[in-house]
């Protein structure tokens, strides 16, 4: 259980930092590249951590994010997972708004998790699935989408709750809410 969540999140608020720094701006190398996967890793496993000890509100809790996905084409192995180009359709990207557990889900879990960089070479996304959904669609989110949720995050401090006991459960459900600006 997370007892005091503002260590978490000031965590989270300088990897956006560190994003905005850093990543988006130096060119990719072998080195960037693991740095960003366990920065990425360890955030949405903490964000996913935050969620489950109830210290993120209701409506960071239900934040939808921008992705696209990609038609599997061909049966993902170990052996052929890095070679997206030849197991999913690339040039007919679908746009889905994915909710952000299954989003730290699909990365946790994931079966494919490859970096993309633009045209001067810095980072700016990554496609991703997890090892369910590797026979069925791969993922793409842009950088600054992520980014933009870790900062709400990172922010987000609830200021009331309300508890219901649940009979079904034997527990109580919780809802968090933050003042509204």
């Amino acid at each position: 259980m997370i007892w005091e969540s503002s260590y978490w999140k000031d965590d989270l608020l300088a990897l956006s930092k560190k994003i905005n720094n850093k990543y988006r701006v130096t060119p990719f190398s072998e080195e960037i590249a693991v740095e960003v996967e366990k920065d990425i890793m360890i955030a949405l496993y903490s964000i996913r951590k935050l969620e489950e000890a109830r210290e993120l509100s209701s409506n960071t809790k239900e934040i939808e994010l921008e992705v696209k996905s990609y038609k599997n084409q061909k049966n993902v192995t170990l052996l052929n997972w890095h070679k997206v180009g030849d197991l999913f359709d690339l040039n007919n990207p679908v746009n889905e708004k994915m909710r952000a557990n299954h989003l730290y889900n699909q990365i946790i879990h994931s079966y494919i998790f490859l970096i993309s960089t633009d045209e001067s070479e810095a980072i700016n996304g990554f496609f991703f699935c997890s090892d369910r959904m590797r026979n069925r669609k791969l993922y793409y989110i842009e950088l600054d989408e992520l980014n933009k949720f870790i900062t709400t995050v990172g922010n987000d401090y609830p200021v009331r709750q309300s508890f219901d006991y649940d009979e079904a459960i034997k527990d109580y459900k919780i809802d968090t809410h933050i003042e509204s600006n």
